[in-house]
């Protein structure tokens, strides 16, 4: 229904009073601006290079003009926008156009998003893009290979390789300590970082093996002892040999017995045989004199001190229900200086021997039980202790304590360990000072390893400050089988502190573990003793001197 307007002629002039109309107003019709797609991937682009351009065609969809149109690229700086036909004002019907450029700052996958506002809703276009850069190894020693972090790459010679990350991390193999150009920036386990802002260069310049050398062995070493002038003495249930500072065989001597060895200050060799006789061999493996004792003993352990005096720990049966241990020491000539009776029970067994290195103390750990009536019922244990003789063996003091296996350092310093047998191992270990004292008692986080304990030593001689050297072996979980052998520096009087683990892979893929360990002096090297499969059942053994780099280098 429409109704007309009224209107009347005042001085001659029409004059509308109003008009209404039962019409609804025209609804307003939304407007719309399109971008011909959706998304767009420019693909690769090298770093450093001018932008790689895509042209985008915005079509103004509605019915309607589109008064005000706006462009940007938001998210990334690596998109911008270089150029646009696209004015504020875009008539109903009509297409502009975008040009979008993609430069990468850096390697890697880099998204942004096209926006077109105006019209009743922002229209969007996803953008992709995926910029690498070259990755250029130039030389490398011969026999080395460079590895990417990620595994994308290997290069055995100087090689070209397109990256697609922001950074990469080189590392030399194998394992060992490298040297590397000045376009790295240092990483851990002495990699070689490259931020890949520009195709980028390096060079191994240098690189040093993990270990110098390695012989193999029919048995793994029971001690290696490193002597002043250089040269490795190697004990295992066959023979003792000398090999010089490059691994090469000096001499070797065959054992038919169960030996012990100990190296004195002065580069002499002593030999205990299990009936606690004793043989001194000089560097060359000259007899110099030969000890036995005039009475039935089984011996247990042997060490050196600063004076090239040799000190021996054995066990005394006195009747059927009674033992002793006896401790006496030797000249560097093989005289018996003095000996002392160790008897704290019934029963008195031996854990260890130490003596500081210049000879003011000598110390035994054992443990100690008391027979029950009647016989043969199991003995009662009564303690573990630990006690400080003078040099002429008269007895300071003596403490119980709580320990597992015993090494003492030449200092006095004593260090005990228990081993966490299950995957994936650790320990448990003390540190007491030369006056029996507790400095620290630890264990390490549970469920981090680093494996099963097979051995521990501290350095041999008095002129390093003590420090708590292991290596053992893992277990792959839920077997018993062996997997890496391992070593590493596991701290000093202030606590247990996990340095950097160096594992051992066996060649034959049959398990590792290490089996003796020793510092030579002054250099600090690392010698390193051991056996491929298991200890029950080593296919061969192995003596290995590593870089003294090899304790604190992070790999």
């Amino acid at each position: 229904m429409f109704r007309k307007s009224l209107s009347v002629v005042l001085l001659g002039v029409p004059f509308l009073f109003g008009a209404c109309s039962d019409e609804p107003d025209e609804p307003v019709v939304p407007t719309a601006l399109i971008i011909d797609r959706k998304s767009f991937d420019f693909g690769d682009w090298e770093v450093g290079k001018p932008p790689a351009e895509q042209l985008f065609t915005v079509r103004n969809a509605s019915p309607g003009n589109v008064e005000s149109v706006s462009v940007s690229v938001e998210g990334s700086d690596s998109f911008t926008l270089t150029s646009s036909t696209c004015e504020k004002y875009l008539a109903a019907g009509m297409e502009c156009e975008v040009r979008v450029g993609f430069a990468p700052r850096l390697g890697g996958t880099h998204s942004a998003r096209l926006k077109v506002g105006g019209a009743s809703s922002v229209e969007q276009t996803s953008l992709q893009g995926t910029g690498f850069a070259w990755v250029e190894v130039s030389s490398l020693p011969s026999g080395t290979r460079v590895v990417a972090g990620d595994g994308s790459f290997t290069c055995t010679q100087p090689c070209r390789q397109a990256v697609r990350k922001a950074e990469v991390t080189l590392y030399a193999g194998p394992e060992g300590f490298p040297a590397w150009s000045a376009a790295c920036a240092s990483a851990p386990r002495g990699g070689c970082l490259l931020r890949l802002d520009a195709s980028k260069s390096a060079a191994l310049e240098t690189w040093v093996p993990l270990y110098q050398w390695e012989v193999r062995r029919s048995r793994p070493p029971v001690t290696v002892a490193p002597l002043a002038n250089g040269s490795i003495v190697v004990l295992d249930a066959l023979s003792v040999t000398s090999l010089d500072s490059t691994g090469q065989e000096r001499w070797s001597l065959p054992l038919s017995a169960d030996w012990k060895l100990a190296v004195t200050s002065d580069g002499h060799i002593s030999l205990l045989r299990y009936n606690g006789s004793v043989t001194q061999y000089d560097s060359d493996g000259r007899v110099r004199w030969t000890y036995r004792p005039q009475e039935s003993l089984f011996s247990k352990h042997v060490v050196a001190d600063g004076m090239g005096n040799t000190y021996v720990l054995t066990s005394k049966v006195t009747s059927d229900t009674a033992q002793v241990l006896k401790l006496f020491a030797l000249s560097r000539d093989g005289v018996e200086l003095w000996s002392a009776i160790v008897n704290e029970a019934h029963l008195t067994f031996s854990s260890g021997l130490g003596v500081v290195g210049d000879g003011s103390a000598v110390y035994v750990s054992g443990s100690a039980y008391n027979r029950t009536e009647p016989p043969p019922a199991n003995p009662v244990f009564v303690k573990n202790f630990v006690q400080k003789l003078t040099p002429a063996g008269v007895v300071l003091w003596t403490k119980e304590v709580n320990y597992g296996e015993v090494s003492f350092a030449h200092t006095g310093d004593m260090s005990s360990i228990i081993k966490l047998v299950s995957p994936p191992g650790g320990l448990q270990a003390s540190w007491t000072d030369p006056d029996g004292k507790q400095l620290w008692s630890a264990q390490t986080p549970t469920g981090q390893g680093p494996g099963v304990v097979d051995t521990f030593a501290f350095p041999p001689n008095d002129t390093t400050a003590p420090r708590l050297l292991l290596g053992g072996h893992e277990l792959r979980p839920g077997t018993d089988t062996y997997g890496r052998g391992w070593f590493a520096d596991m701290g000093d009087r202030s606590g247990l502190v996990r340095g950097s683990i160096t594992y051992i892979d066996s060649p034959y893929n049959d398990g590792a573990w290490v089996s003796s360990l020793a510092y030579t002096s002054p250099a600090r090297q690392v010698v390193v003793g051991g056996g491929f499969g298991s200890s029950a059942d080593s296919a061969t053994g192995f003596i290995r001197l590593y870089d003294p780099r090899t304790l604190t280098l992070e790999r």
